[in-house]
């Protein structure tokens, strides 16, 4: 049995390649639309836009703009892939600029940018999607020139925005004030330099590019120690990304020394204390930050993980109910209450969690389970993931991914009978499968 875990895929990777090809309006899955228009404002029909999942190096088929330039990607998939770039693509032209403003579920603006894409157009940035619900919105429009017009084209972009000409800023540099910041925290810019090295800083903790983003953070606070407590809050959620808990603790609580009332900082505390299993620190926390975000499902969803890990059920159930509440469309809530109620022996419950998880989504609850089921699974929950997957299998036994994920699910657990017929079932309902032999081998070792 030691060598079981040897023949396990990287989750990331599985879990992508086993997303639901069917249409779903589960968790992790947003809405992307915008539109592409030339240097003088003229629709362009047919532009392939590319999606590229940054993360894993997965490209989707290209889609066409429509004959008004627009264009709707109605069901992105980002519970895997956190990263993604948009290229157009149309002969004869080149990208100019990509504007792009991203709002979450809750109406908050998490990102809004104007970017000049350089005449080698190797500087698209990686986008990270909100999930956006009734008020929320992803939006990336395009501008399009013929190649003989590139140039003057760039020059009238950067006239618009009162640049100069000859020594404006490079292509691919935020245009100023378009950032977002904490509430409460000083605008960017105390010191000579200071704000295009912090837009600059954040523009690569928006794509990911978090070791070079921490070095202008530091960099500027070297100039600059105290005026900007919000260089604090975005240099600790860069480390917190890096895996670097001890230096995102320490930068953190230095932001709230400054600005005690600063929204977020106390969040990633929470998160940081959870991943340290320091479950009644992380509830803390959280409940610190609910005074500056009283409406955020995000962080009563993780109060109450955190007040489930340390063992307060009651507790963890009352701030589930009221995420749930602020987000009727997450159901993350709803199969954490249902895990509770496992654990207290209630079925009745625990039931009921299931049908508010199934109203969600009636026509694709199946999947909506599986995703449900993959999201924890990558989230290394695995007994949660099983109970999300044997419901998925519940509503469509017939699903073969939810029949192999369970088997990966239940490996983790230490339930290796459970997982063969797990995976036996997979191959029965779908024996052509791609991933067939790599499954075929994980079945020789399980026997």
């Amino acid at each position: 049995m030691r060598r079981i875990a040897r023949v396990m895929p990287l989750l990331a990777v599985a879990l992508f390649l086993a997303a639901p090809a069917r249409p779903a309006l589960a968790e992790g899955i947003t809405r992307i639309k915008g539109k592409v228009v030339d240097n003088h404002g003229k629709p362009l029909e047919k532009v392939k836009l590319h999606f590229e999942g940054v993360d894993i190096n997965k490209k989707l088929a290209p889609l066409p703009t429509k004959k008004d330039g627009s264009y709707l990607y109605a069901t992105l998939d980002v519970s895997i892939v956190r990263q993604w770039r948009i290229i157009p693509e149309l002969a004869g032209y080149k990208a100019v600029k990509i504007s792009y403003e991203i709002v979450d579920s809750e109406g908050n603006q998490v990102e809004k940018r104007d970017i000049l894409i350089s005449s080698k157009q190797d500087n698209f940035p990686d986008l990270k999607f909100a999930l956006v619900g009734d008020l929320g919105r992803n939006v990336v429009d395009f501008v399009m020139a013929k190649e003989a017009e590139y140039n003057a084209a760039v020059d009238e972009e950067r006239r618009k925005r009162g640049d100069s000409v000859a020594g404006g800023a490079p292509a691919g540099v935020p245009a100023p004030g378009t950032g977002s910041a904490p509430a409460g925290a000083a605008a960017p810019g105390t010191v000579a330099g200071g704000k295009e090295m912090l837009e600059q800083a954040k523009a690569l903790t928006d794509a990911g590019r978090y070791e070079e983003a921490v070095k202008l953070y530091q960099s500027y606070l070297v100039k600059d120690a105290t005026g900007n407590p919000a260089v604090y809050y975005y240099l600790g959620k860069s480390l917190y990304e890096m895996n670097d808990d001890g230096g995102a603790d320490q930068a953190l609580r230095k932001g709230l020394e400054l600005k005690p009332d600063m929204k977020g900082a106390h969040f990633y505390l929470g998160n940081i204390a959870l991943r340290g299993e320091r479950a009644a620190d992380a509830a803390a926390e959280y409940e610190k930050e609910m005074q500056f975000s009283p409406d955020s499902s995000n962080v009563t969803f993780k109060l109450g993980e955190a007040e489930s890990k340390a063992g307060n059920p009651d507790k963890a159930i009352a701030a589930l109910e009221k995420s749930a509440a602020l987000d009727p469309s997450k159901p993350d809530p709803l199969m954490l209450m249902a895990a509770i109620y496992e654990e207290k022996k209630d079925p009745v419950k625990r039931d009921e969690m299931y049908e508010r998880i199934k109203a969600v989504d009636p026509k694709n609850a199946a999947i909506l389970f599986y995703n449900i089921g993959a999201k924890a699974q990558n989230q290394n929950r695995p007994k949660e993931a099983v109970q999300a997957f044997r419901k998925s299998i519940e509503i469509d036994p017939t699903y073969p991914a939810s029949h192999r994920q369970l088997g990966y699910a239940l490996m983790a657990t230490q339930d290796f009978p459970g997982a063969l017929k797990a995976f036996q079932e997979y191959l029965k309902l779908d024996p052509k499968a791609p991933d067939s032999k790599e499954i075929q081998e994980s079945i020789a070792l399980l026997k």
